[in-house]
């Protein structure tokens, strides 16, 4: 039991790996838009294959189509959209708010969807303890985004950029807690939560090469990640490390439980995220992180446990 809830630590460092590589491939291919392309084409093969592996017809009957809500194929396209935005954030923002402000969305839509049962999610109500949860929550992501920290002084067409940013991080978050919602509601349709990541993974893919043509964006970026590969050959797995996220909540869900693997991969995605930061790993810029941050991630992470546990 204590090797199983390593791996979600694993889980959560994975995803604050994927959007750092996912962030240096972009600057090879230039455009977010072919970026994104290449992740989800990379997420969406993976899952094929360990669907087929597991004897599952990836095809769906015309039958689920007609007697499902339309919703439930929306996980691709807000995936898109969340995925995209990660990566306009992290070069503008760094790491750690590029993590933290998408979890700070995550966790209030996700209070929103268990009180309202939307996405037909099981009803759960607002508690005082959830309450409480929620303020440690935003009062952590303020520390550690340094939010506090900017004064008067720093008002400016920058400061109101850098806003602008920030903001759309939560929404972010707001979208991908909804694209878990109906990805598990997706998974009970199917009798099967990797066939519905898969499904997920490969709208997703679709959607991002059709607006990749659509746009024509020009693709010899890619001969130039293909050069760079030789020496970086990690720019190329962001995909499969999305979709190994993806995989392992599925394997490990049953065994320890939804609220256990979603705290603990927290914890690794916000401690690998602090790392990135700190160290400049993948290329990305430094950013120490200084005290004040690490209290405030830690407010955050004691935050999220009172919403799932109490």
């Amino acid at each position: 039991m204590f090797l199983l809830a390593l791996v979600p630590v694993l889980m959560g460092s994975g995803l604050a790996m994927q959007t750092a590589v996912n962030s240096k491939l972009r600057q090879y291919v230039v455009s977010p838009y072919l970026a994104s392309a290449v992740s989800f084409s990379v997420g969406a093969l993976f899952l094929i294959i360990l669907t087929l592996g597991n004897g599952i017809n990836p095809l769906i009957p015309l039958a689920v189509f007609s007697h499902n809500p339309w919703w439930i194929w929306l996980g691709g396209l807000l995936g898109v959209i969340g995925l995209t935005v990660n990566l306009l954030l992290f070069p503008r923002l760094g790491s750690i708010q590029t993590a933290v402000l998408p979890i700070f969305g995550q966790i209030i839509m996700g209070v929103v969807i268990d009180q309202f049962g939307l996405f037909d999610s099981p009803q759960a109500n607002l508690t005082w303890f959830k309450l409480l949860g929620l303020i440690l929550v935003t009062v952590g992501m303020l520390i550690a985004t340094n939010l506090f920290s900017h004064g008067a002084k720093s008002q400016g067409p920058s400061h109101h950029n850098k806003r602008v940013w920030q903001l759309l991080g939560i929404g972010a978050g707001l979208l991908m807690a909804s694209q878990t919602a109906i990805n598990g509601h997706l998974g009970v349709v199917l009798g099967s939560s990797v066939h519905a990541a898969m499904v997920s993974f490969t709208v997703g893919a679709a959607i991002l090469i059709i607006l990749v043509l659509a746009l024509r964006v020009p693709l010899h970026g890619l001969q130039t990640a293909g050069h760079a590969a030789k020496s970086q050959w990690w720019i190329w797995i962001g995909g499969f490390l999305g979709a190994l996220y993806v995989f392992g909540s599925a394997w490990l869900v049953p065994q320890i439980g939804t609220g256990q693997v979603v705290v603990i991969a927290l914890f690794g995605q916000l401690f690998f995220s602090a790392l990135i930061d700190h160290f400049g790993l993948f290329d990305a810029a430094v950013n120490r992180v200084i005290l004040s941050r690490v209290f405030g991630l830690f407010t955050m992470f004691v935050g999220v446990i009172s919403v799932h546990f109490l």
